[in-house]
Parts: structure tokens; sequence; C-alpha cells
């Protein structure tokens, strides 16, 4: 059995930090863009140090209405103020800006940058200036994963356990059928199919080339924790 990594975002009200914070490798936290604030940043951050968890910033849209999943209309020097804000403040909390380990845009943003090209440079602008060192998940043959690795920046390729895929390797939109996986068995076929196989199965039925550096399951989807440890039964996590 391959270790994986494993990651999942936090500070989002959940409340269930202290279940998951043990069983992953990397956690993506809430910047007060589609929810979190400072205490509760603190809080989580502090966790992850606890339980050595590779620390990531999860800044979006400025939405809470819609927890940033729905792409907004916002001017480019809105969104640009927005991301400093809330990468800046994040950092703020931290003792060693080093301890940042990656930067993964949440919800509407991260699939905006996946295809939108004027979004995409509009992230790496804004992560280069605040955080150079931080390497960015993002979907396979994403745009974002294209113009990063042109300025020399590392990513990591994330896959999607809980999440349905369309035949362009995109994910399925919320809402429609196929967009969310729910059980346990099915999250751990997807994870055998990418990691043994290096391939996944669309909600069409046909499958195309999937490979990753990192797994992500949400954090407010329902029996996450048990969900988790079943998963774990099959691959152990990276030391």
């Amino acid at each position: 059995m391959n270790p994986i990594d494993l990651n999942i975002d936090m500070g989002e009200g959940m409340g269930n930090e202290n279940e998951l914070m043990p069983l992953i490798n990397s956690c993506n936290i809430a910047c007060g863009g589609h929810a979190g604030s400072s205490e509760e940043m603190q809080r989580v951050i502090d966790l992850a140090i606890k339980y050595k968890v590779k620390i990531g910033a999860h800044p979006s849209y400025p939405d809470r209405e819609n927890f940033g999943r729905v792409s907004i209309q916002i001017s480019e020097k809105k969104l640009v103020q927005s991301l400093k804000d809330q990468l800046y403040s994040f950092m703020e909390l931290l003792e060693d800006k080093k301890q940042l380990h990656h930067v993964k845009p949440h919800g509407a943003l991260y699939n905006d940058c996946v295809k939108n090209p004027e979004v995409a440079e509009i992230v790496l602008n804004v992560i280069e200036e605040c955080c150079p060192h931080a390497l960015i998940f993002t979907l396979p043959k994403s745009v974002l994963e294209q113009r990063a690795k042109a300025r020399g920046i590392t990513i990591w390729r994330e896959a999607f356990l809980d999440r349905g895929y369309t035949a362009q390797g995109k994910l399925q939109p919320r809402g429609e059928k196929g967009a969310l996986l729910t059980t346990a068995s099915a999250m751990s076929a997807q994870l055998n199919s990418i990691v043994e196989e290096h391939q996944v199965q669309t909600v069409s039925g046909q499958w195309i080339p999937m490979k990753a550096e990192t797994f992500c399951l949400h954090g407010d989807h329902p029996n996450v924790v048990r969900n988790l440890k079943e998963l774990l039964n099959l691959y152990p996590l990276q030391p």
C-alpha cells in the first residue's frame, strides 16, 4: 500500500477539527473570505502544529453568504485586495512564515483558477507577493498548474475523494447528479483507482487519466470522520 497525503478544508465552522487533525497530513484553513475569523484561524493553526500537520491557507472570493461556492462579479482590484488581506491576516498568526506550506483556493475561486487564465494569474500574482515560498494545490492539467509551472512555482496536483469528475477532468458542479460521493466504499474505490491505476471514473462512466500528490476530503461532508478512518484502513498516511 502506497502512503498518501490527505488534506481537509478546516476552520469553516464545522467544529470537527479536533477529531480530524490526527488523521490527516495537510490542512487548508479558511482565511475569512468565505468563513473563519482570526480566533478560528489561530485555533486551527495551533491544532495543526500540535499534530505536525502541514499548514495551508484557504482563501476565497469574499462571499460568506454563498460560502465562496459561487463565482461572483468582482473587479480585479477588489479581488486582489481581498486575497492579500486574507493571506496577510493568516500569516500574521504564524510564528514563522515558513510554517505556511501551501495555498489552496476555495470553492468557486478554485474552479475558476482551473479554467480562467485571468483569475489564475491574479491568484499567482498575489501568492508570489504574499508568500512566494508556498506551493499550490490545484486540479491536474488546470490553467493554474500550467501558469504556475511557467513561473517556477511548485504545484501539488490534487484529487478529490468525495467529488465526481466530468470527462474533462473537472469537478462535477454541486447540485448535479454524481457531484458528491457520500459513502466510504465509493471514496475508497476512487482512491484506489487513482493511486493504483492512475485513472478515475467520470460521472458519465468513462475512465480518464488522473495522478495526484495529495487527496482531499471536505470537512463539511456528512460522516467525514468515519469515512476518513475507513480510508486509512486502505492506505496509510505519508510519514
